[in-house]
């Protein structure tokens, strides 16, 4: 007995090794899991509910007494979502829209949001989520190309949406503005009522009681299928201006099932997120979420580093919702004796920076942390269950046995300076060696819902160049992610860099093409450009100027164009001024080298650098001791 009690514990200690190796149990559970998800998205298309509205309704059947929705204090069971989901849906459907049109949505977050989505897909309209930090040429830009006739706004977003409603009007498809109004008010967000946009409808709560409850007949879905698109999700680009990535009930499907799955959530989690609902990570990896398990989820209006564990204490949750920053504003917070009481088991989301994901970890003592990556319009994502120091810190993990059950995820060589990718004699992709970085792709692969690449409303020549042909074999296709990662020998990817025109600054995608076209209104030319800035996560935007057009530059203006023409996080915090522009023979400004030298003077050389601090009206001169001061943690940009 005792031999084989040893030889037991000899298997046991081998699997376990073998397994921390090559991730097989790991590799096991998400292949089971993606395929389930796949099975059940077919048979669910075939019998005519292919949509990820019958999801939430098969969980009101199961589970209607449960909470479904927290905010402001107001609890909301799934029967009682379901019979608001109704009065909306019957209201929109009052005022003419119909199957397959569009609508764009323009809100803080608040319980309106998950509700009007709902209500939109039980009668197949496809909401545009709009940036709700967003003015002006953006604003204008992100509404008209989701070409949906009817704009539905809150009461406290009404004075952006004013600026550009004639333009919408004249250069848009938007007939009419919805107004809607839950009743609730907060504080420092100013409210004018009656609504004072033309051809504005109001729908506040009187409105809303009146409405019908009866079931949405089942007609409206009919034609909805796998690649019917859920929603418009906005993501920032090469092109300048947002882009509304296409994300299908098939696609979005496939991602909530699999993370109900793989993170274990039940009826009995309750998930409190304060992130953006016009983001997708929490719309459909919280929200979608909870329609599939039955979660609840608590609605923060907006995140405060110095209230987040007390309101999720107050919540009694049991999974948070994080991006990067969020972590390390939360470990600035003074320590507290009340930062390890909760009950969280979970804390999920992406950009959680290695520096800081074990620190997270044990302050707040959250024994899992499970980080992932993916895009709004991609077709392929990483995930990284994560319960201790062995793979912290990576984005995703692809254990021996998913590379070669799954080798659809793939990074490939690029060229360090012009960023092309690199081709070998045959005229394919060259792969990567273990911990060489390179542009991470995921195939295409039609037969699959969570393959393809729905790509952007409107905008034929941005899909295009986001589909990479004769990668690995003639004829295939890939898609392009624009990020540079690494794969170690233990299949763990960690992420590098963002290529080209974007980069990403307080969990926003900056598109350098965008700003160097409003600076343009006050400068001759402008090289933009993202930069690493000690103890902040991401890039902050940097604008090298050349010197004979900084000879008449206003500094104090150029702050106040791009505070007023861009979204915050889009406003460049840094200036180089160089003797010239650099560009290679088909006039492209090169950014590679600056963007490796940063803001650190010796890598400068003579340059001068600005910058604009939080409270200043101008660019000042940017000094080392400025630079030993972001070292030191003392300034917070």
């Amino acid at each position: 007995m005792t031999s084989q009690v040893l030889k037991a514990a000899v298997g046991l200690a081998t699997f376990s090794y073998l397994d921390a190796k090559y991730g097989i149990a790991s590799d096991v559970r998400a292949g089971r899991a993606t395929s389930a998800a796949d099975l059940g998205l077919k048979i669910a298309e075939w019998r005519g509910k292919a949509s990820l509205y019958e999801s939430f309704q098969s969980t009101v059947k199961t589970n209607p007494k449960g909470d479904f929705l927290v905010y402001e204090g107001k609890t909301w069971s799934f029967e009682q979502a379901d019979a608001d989901v109704r009065r909306i849906a019957h209201f929109l459907l009052n005022q003419g829209i119909k199957p397959g049109d569009r609508i764009a949505v323009f809100l803080h977050n608040s319980a309106t949001y998950p509700l009007l989505w709902l209500a939109c897909m039980s009668i197949n309209i496809a909401p545009a989520f709009i940036n709700n930090g967003l003015t002006g040429k953006g604003l204008l830009h992100c509404i008209a190309v989701s070409e949906a006739p009817l704009v539905i706004f809150e009461p406290e977003l009404e004075a952006p949406l004013q600026e550009v409603s004639k333009e919408l009007l004249e250069h848009s498809k938007v007939r009419r503005y919805l107004c809607f109004d839950d009743g609730l008010r907060h504080e420092n967000e100013k409210v004018n009522l009656p609504p004072q946009i033309e051809n504005t409808v109001y729908y506040g709560p009187n409105e809303h009681a009146a409405q019908s409850v009866k079931e949405i007949d089942p007609v409206y879905r009919k034609d909805v299928t796998l690649a019917t698109s859920c929603a418009l999700i906005y993501t920032s680009g090469t092109t300048g201006l947002p882009k509304a990535a296409l994300c299908s009930h098939g696609r979005i499907g496939t991602a909530t099932t699999v993370w109900t799955r793989l993170g274990g959530f039940t009826n009995k989690d309750r998930i409190y997120t304060a992130m953006p609902i016009y983001h997708s990570s929490a719309a459909f990896l919280c929200l979608g979420v909870a329609f599939r398990s039955g979660a609840c989820v608590i609605i923060g209006r907006k995140f405060s580093a110095s209230k987040f564990f007390e309101q999720v204490r107050a919540a009694d949750a049991t999974v948070v919702q994080y991006i990067g920053e969020i972590a390390r504003y939360l470990l600035a917070v003074p320590p507290h004796p009340d930062d390890k009481n909760h009950r969280v088991r979970l804390a999920y989301g992406n950009g959680m920076r290695p520096d800081v994901w074990n620190k997270f970890r044990d302050r707040f003592a959250i024994p899992h942390i499970f980080e992932f990556y993916a895009s709004s319009e991609g077709n392929g994502a990483l995930l990284n269950y994560n319960t201790g120091e062995f793979g912290s810190g990576a984005v995703g993990r692809f254990g021996s046995l998913a590379r070669t059950v799954r080798p659809d995820f793939r990074i490939f060589r690029v060229d360090p300076i012009t960023e092309d990718v690199v081709r070998g004699a045959n005229g394919l992709c060259e792969e990567c060696d273990f911990d060489e970085p390179g542009e991470f792709m995921c195939r295409i692969n039609e037969s699959r819902a969570s393959s393809q690449f729905q790509g952007y409303a409107g905008n034929p020549d941005a899909t295009k160049k986001k589909i990479l042909r004769d990668v690995k074999a003639k004829g295939d296709a890939w898609f392009r992610t624009g990020d540079l990662m690494r794969m170690d020998v233990n299949g763990f990817y960690w992420f590098g860099d963002r290529m080209g025109d974007t980069f990403r600054w307080r969990s926003e995608n900056v598109s350098t093409a965008e700003v160097a076209s409003v600076l343009g209104e006050k400068i001759a030319e402008a090289n933009v450009y993202g930069v690493l800035v000690p103890n902040h996560d991401g890039r902050a935007g940097c604008a090298a100027i050349p010197r004979n057009a900084a000879a008449t530059l206003d500094l104090v203006g150029l702050a106040t164009h791009a505070r007023k023409s861009l979204p915050k996080y889009s406003v460049p915090l840094f200036l180089r001024i160089v003797p010239e522009m650099e560009s290679t023979g088909t006039a492209k400004q090169l950014k590679v080298a600056l963007r490796n030298q940063g803001i650190e003077h010796a890598q400068c050389g003579p340059d001068p650098l600005y910058w604009l601090p939080p409270s200043s009206k101008a660019y000042l001169p940017f000094e080392p001791k400025d630079l030993e001061a972001l070292k030191a943690g003392k300034v917070k940009l």
